[in-house]
């Protein structure tokens, strides 16, 4: 932590624990045990005195694990949205450089969710699949794509290897606004239909919506949409700042109103397990502490939106050190301490900030709270509230 002052100085609410020396030991254990701890988080009110003592009991003896790794394959794409953050090119990510990561996270539990660019353009996409599933024991690998090439024949190979679930971005359920904004012509259609395939192949099928400003006012008809008549389920997720004015930036208080709608109104018991995750781990926001990305140059940061922070590369180190080291990294410990203008909300211990990936863009810097904030909350913390008073949602 050189360089930072002792007023300017962090307040780290998540730090290095004991196990953080036994990284893969304490994933495998806590994930096997993850259900009936989050059951204890679950039964026990947010306020009370047995809550926090379980939760930072927890917090201080294990500390993070490695919940999921999101694996950049590729970064070519060929839409042109202009929420994405992805630095365009063909670059791939080695077979082997991936093959020895999953050998790394081989029977722990850890979640696989493949992203690009778009992951479909790789070739040998199944084979990354079936290695996960059978050589890696993987329990969940996820796929993210605009599903443009997914026919019958890809979906069925993808599910036949072991795909499990796949994120579908759908901007918008109107097909001229959905193909304005992502920069070609008939992508909806495509998409659509890369939907169905995907689904009569056996693979459980999300659409995946970032809410900006130019389709925040459609989130109940795409809601409708995905439900009705494509027959999937439906995930909304806040959008990332591209630019420091970004026009596809909502309004704070219809992002509070859409969220609210999406968590109490359609989706209670994910509400629920967003209430159990953030109160458990201390932080909206599980970028490097739960959840690693490997970006296709092998580099691993906290967040698929951050690429200024690296605590790593698996091409020079396994996923576990670059996990068991990350608090020797100070960018990280000022991205993951409490911003000063949090410090006096009762929601802290359980938001810690919120989302701060966009802040580097909007403020030259992480440590702000998330944009999107309606607090700093003073009364008690509210049980039916939490997932209010949280800025953003996963």
């Amino acid at each position: 932590m050189e360089g930072i002052t002792e007023r300017a100085r962090p307040l780290i609410r998540l730090r290095r624990t004991a196990l953080d020396r036994f990284p893969r030991l304490k994933t495998r254990l806590a994930l096997r045990l993850k259900d009936p701890i989050l059951g204890v988080v679950d039964r026990l009110p947010v306020g009370s005195l047995a809550s926090r003592a379980f939760r930072q009991t927890l917090r201080h003896l294990v500390g993070g694990v490695l919940w999921s790794v999101k694996l950049e394959v590729n970064n070519a794409c060929g839409l042109s949205c202009p929420m994405c953050y992805i630095k365009k090119g063909e670059d791939l990510l080695p077979m082997h450089d991936i093959k020895r990561l999953l050998d790394e996270i081989a029977g722990v539990g850890t979640r696989l969710e493949i992203l690009g660019g778009e992951p479909l353009l790789r070739d040998d996409l199944a084979e990354i699949i079936r290695y996960a599933k059978e050589e890696a024991n993987v329990p969940q690998v996820v796929l993210y794509t605009n599903a443009l090439g997914a026919d019958q024949r890809r979906a069925g190979e993808l599910r036949s290897a072991g795909l499990d679930a796949a994120l579908v971005t759908l901007i918008s359920c109107d097909e001229k606004e959905h193909d304005a904004f992502v920069g070609v012509d008939g992508a909806w259609r495509k998409t659509t239909s890369g939907i169905r395939c995907f689904r009569e192949a056996g693979v459980e099928v999300y659409t995946f919506t970032a809410i900006h400003r130019a389709n925040i006012g459609r989130v109940k008809e795409i809601y409708a949409f995905a439900r009705g008549q494509l027959g999937v389920h439906a995930v909304f997720y806040q959008y990332i700042p591209q630019e420091a004015d970004d026009p596809l930036i909502p309004d704070n208080e219809q992002w509070a109103a859409v969220k609210q709608w999406i968590l109490r109104e359609k989706n209670a018991p994910h509400a629920r397990f967003v209430r159990n995750f953030c109160t458990l781990a201390g932080s909206a926001c599980s970028g490097g502490y739960f959840v690693f990305t490997v970006k296709v140059d092998g580099t691993v940061t906290p967040c698929p939106f951050i690429d200024d922070i690296p605590l790593g590369n698996i091409k020079e180190k396994s996923i576990w050190e670059i996990m068991g080291n990350r608090f020797d990294v100070p960018q990280f410990i000022r991205f993951q301490s409490l911003p000063a203008e949090c410090r006096e909300c009762s929601y802290a211990d359980i938001c810690n900030g919120g989302c701060k990936a966009g802040n580097a863009v909007l403020f030259g810097r992480y440590d702000r709270k998330d944009h999107r904030c309606l607090g700093p909350w003073g009364k008690p913390i509210a049980e039916d509230a939490v997932s209010d008073r949280l800025p953003c949602f996963f």
